[in-house]
């Protein structure tokens, strides 16, 4: 089968619609995107990290450790547990230079649970080690908008105006479960490792639902025509294997270096597809159903960061992170052989997608009582999404606090991200989106 249709079909060939029975597809394909709401350049969790704008690679030091740089866990002194939850709100306003009747507005928001980790220190060979548990929500799907579209076609008889209302709703997400260990290497210098294990066989179901509905209305010689478009995509069972390498050095006890590698790895999933339209032309009604199940394969790309850590006093310091994704790397191949970019559904040869560069830079500050802590953090952050061609301009800011104790530690974050005017691609045609992204972090670690 071949679609030419993003996740919202630009249009209609309406022309072909009317004077053609509908029938079902024959090819080879089908179309098929991967699009993550979320920021697709996930690194750790945590809401400390998160307050500071995400720039933790060369701090790394507590419970969280081991999603952002498994070196840093040498760092833990006691047993700890950590729990992270998180309030996801995304907004998209669209908008389009070539059709005025594109202005509309898409909301989602939910609260999850983003991390969970246990962290053990013990002695092996007069050496520090430290081992830990860790589950990590990486990747968000949920994202809703319906719109509606007015294009004029030109007829024999005359210009015809067809109105499209459409509806897109995404759901689901992908984590995983991490083994954790890091080594003493010397008293200033570590190294560790993460084996995540993505499965949909524990608790959680690894992968997302696309579902695009359609109403399209028009009149032809007088004669009313509606066309209904049903599509879905589900996406499930993502399973894999791949790991987090890292290393954090001490230089001095001002400067700190870390460095993360995420090795790349193929994710197979079940892909189930279906699409079902119905025309209705005076009294006659056509109808088309086609379904596939098969089994893909979604290459996921090599990434790998760096960070510094300044710490000026006791109290204050600065972290700098930068970090990058090979996203020509990131293929989708279908049950039968076809090779795409997920990012934009050309096929591998025809794709120009670029890597992404993150840059992060965040501070805290530590009012220090007698039996407790209270952090002020801030960090600023620039974050692109790959596209075909160039990048998605992303940027943000964030803020947070807390409170630490002999034996517990809570703090919570905010971050706001943002594009102006970027490229939707197939997502709806021939437009642009502002794009808000709203995220509340909450985190809890206890220590043993």
């Amino acid at each position: 089968m071949k679609k030419r249709q993003g996740h919202i079909v630009p249009y209609f060939l309406l022309a072909g619609i009317l004077l053609f029975p509908v029938s079902p597809l024959r090819a080879q394909t089908i179309f098929q995107q991967v699009g993550v709401a979320s920021s697709p350049n996930p690194v750790g969790s945590g809401a400390r990290a998160m307050g500071m704008g995400g720039a933790f690679i060369a701090i790394a030091d507590d419970a969280t450790a081991a999603s952002w740089n498994p070196g840093g866990l040498i760092q833990l002194e006691r047993p700890e547990i950590s729990v992270v939850g998180d309030y996801y709100s995304r907004e998209e306003d669209f908008s389009s230079s070539a059709d005025s009747g594109i202005k509309n507005s898409g909301e989602v928001d939910e609260f999850n649970l983003n991390y969970l980790s246990a962290v053990y220190p013990f002695k092996l060979l007069d050496r520090n080690m430290v081992v830990s548990l860790n589950f990590q929500r990486l990747l968000d799907f949920k994202r809703r908008f319906n719109f509606r579209q007015t294009d004029t076609l030109d007829f024999l008889s005359g210009p015809v105006e067809l109105v499209q209302d459409k509806s897109f709703d995404q759901d689901g997400f992908v984590g995983a479960l991490g083994l954790a260990a890091a080594f003493q290497v010397t008293p200033n210098l570590s190294v560790g490792a993460m084996l995540n294990i993505w499965t949909d066989d524990l608790f959680w179901d690894n992968g997302w639902d696309e579902t695009f509905t359609e109403r399209g209305a028009t009149n032809v010689g007088g004669v009313p025509v509606a066309i209904d478009t049903f599509r879905k995509d589900r996406y499930s069972d993502f399973t894999g294997l791949n790991v987090n390498l890292g290393g954090l050095w001490n230089v001095n006890e001002y400067l700190t270096i870390g460095a993360v590698v995420k090795t790349p790895f193929e994710a197979s999933l079940h892909h189930e597809f279906s699409f079902h339209t119905t025309e209705t032309s005076g009294g006659t009604t056509r109808t088309n159903e086609t379904r596939l199940t098969e089994d893909v394969e979604l290459d996921m790309p090599l990434s790998y960061g760096g960070g510094i850590a300044l710490r000026l006093s006791d109290r204050l310091s600065f972290a700098f992170d930068v970090y990058r994704t090979h996203w020509s790397d990131y293929i989708l191949t279908d049950g039968g052989g076809n090779k795409f970019s997920p990012i934009d559904g050309r096929p591998k040869g025809d794709s120009d997608v670029k890597g992404t560069m993150q840059a992060r830079l965040g501070g805290e500050y530590l009012f220090i009582g007698k039996t407790i802590v209270v952090p002020v953090r801030g960090g600023v952050f620039y974050d692109p999404e790959p596209s075909e061609g160039s990048v998605k301009d992303f940027y943000g800011v964030a803020i947070g606090s807390g409170l630490t104790h002999k034996t517990f530690s809570i703090d919570a974050a905010y971050q706001f991200r943002w594009a102006r005017d970027v490229d939707t691609g197939n997502l709806v045609t021939n437009s642009g989106a502002d794009i808000d992204q709203h995220l509340i972090f909450a985190s809890a670690i206890y220590y043993f």
